[in-house]
């Protein structure tokens, strides 16, 4: 029964850690996305966002990661 159990755990963990396995490319940034998608689709790609007296560039503490 152990010993059942604990190939069972393995293997799942094993496929857990082989689905992850696929990354298409680095992160983007959604405005890059979004530039992207529209490109794949042949659409006007959206206005990238300007940063205003209303709408100030904020750092956020997971901005690293898409830089």
């Amino acid at each position: 029964m152990k010993k059942t159990l604990t190939i069972m755990v393995i293997m799942g963990a094993v496929g857990a850690l082989l689905s992850a396995c696929g990354r298409a490319g680095p992160p983007m940034k959604p405005s890059q996305a979004a530039i992207k998608q529209a490109k794949e689709a042949k659409e006007t790609p959206p206005q990238a966002p300007v940063p205003n007296s209303q709408n100030k560039d904020k750092h956020f503490i997971l901005d690293g990661l898409l830089e």
